[in-house]
C-alpha cells in the first residue's frame, strides 16, 4: 500500500466529497495519539504493512472468542460492536463509524476478542496486525504513552457504558443515550437538533439492555413531556435542558 498522499478512492463512501489518504485517514483519528508518537520511518512502514477488507451489511467481521489479532480503521460504513447471550438476548455496545478504531485491545495482549463485530453497512476496514504493532512498539518504548492513553480513553467508555445500561432507571438511561446521540449523530434544522443515528428501537432497546416495548413506551412519555418529536427512526431534540433535568 502506498501512503505518499495517493487518494484510496475505491475505499471512500460514495457520498464523501472529501477523500482522504490512508496517511490522512490516520493522521485525523480521534484518541489514538499513538501512531503519531512512531517516527514517519516506523509509521510509514507500519503503514505499508496493513490490509483492506471489505463486508456486505450484515456480514461478520469477527465472533467473541475469535483469535485473529490485530486493530481495526474503519475508512467507509460502520461497524456494530455487540454481546450475544446463550439465549439468544444481545447487548449493542456501540458503533464504529467512519474514521473510528476497533479491536486495540488485541493489537496490544494478542489475545482473543471480548465482542461480536458486524457490517452495519457495506463496510471497508484497513487492518494492523498484532505482530507487526509488537515489533514496532518494542523497538519504540516511547510510544507506550500513547498506548496507555488509549487504553485508558477505552476503558472510559466501557465504563460509561456500563453505568448507561445498568445503574439508572430507564428514563435517566434514556434521555442520557439521547443526549449522547445528539452530540454524535445530531444535526441542527429549524432551531432544533435532528438524531439520525440509525438505531430503531430495538437497537435502543440493545443499547440499553432492556427490551423495544419499554424503549417504545419511555419514548413516548418523552414526546408527550415535550422533550422530543419522531418521525420513524429519526429523533427529533426539542427541550435539551428537560432531558439534562432528568438525568440530574
Amino acid at each position: 500500500m502506498l501512503i505518499d498522499g495517493r487518494i484510496i478512492e475505491k475505499y471512500i463512501h460514495p457520498d464523501d466529497q472529501n477523500p482522504v489518504s490512508v496517511q490522512g485517514l490516520v493522521e485525523r483519528l480521534r484518541y489514538h495519539d499513538f501512531l503519531k508518537l512512531f517516527s514517519d520511518d516506523v509509521r510509514a512502514d507500519l503503514l505499508q504493512k496493513t490490509q483492506n477488507r471489505t463486508y456486505k451489511s450484515g456480514d461478520v467481521v469477527y465472533f467473541r472468542g475469535d483469535t485473529d489479532a490485530y486493530m481495526g480503521v474503519v475508512i467507509s460504513g460502520r461497524l456494530r460492536m455487540s454481546m450475544t447471550a446463550a439465549d439468544g438476548r444481545g447487548v449493542l455496545l456501540g458503533l464504529v463509524e467512519n474514521g473510528e478504531v476497533f479491536g486495540e485491545t488485541a493489537l496490544i495482549d494478542g489475545l482473543p476478542r471480548t465482542t461480536d463485530a458486524h457490517a452495519d453497512t457495506e463496510t471497508t476496514i484497513m487492518i494492523l496486525r498484532h505482530g507487526d504493532f509488537e515489533a514496532a512498539l518494542k523497538a519504540h518504548p516511547e510510544a507506550m504513552y500513547g498506548v496507555l492513553k488509549m487504553l485508558c480513553h477505552r476503558m472510559r467508555i466501557y465504563l460509561d457504558t456500563i453505568d448507561l445500561m445498568a445503574l439508572q432507571n430507564l428514563p435517566i438511561r434514556l434521555a442520557r443515550l439521547i443526549l449522547r446521540l445528539s452530540g454524535v449523530y445530531g444535526t441542527e434544522e429549524n432551531g432544533h437538533i435532528v438524531i439520525r443515528a440509525g438505531l430503531n428501537q430495538t437497537a435502543l432497546g440493545q443499547k440499553l439492555a432492556t427490551s423495544r416495548e419499554s424503549i417504545n413506551k419511555q419514548l413516548k412519555i418523552f414526546v408527550t413531556q415535550g422533550f422530543i418529536s419522531m418521525s420513524g427512526d429519526e429523533i427529533t431534540l426539542l427541550d435539551a435542558e428537560g432531558l439534562h433535568n432528568i438525568t440530574g
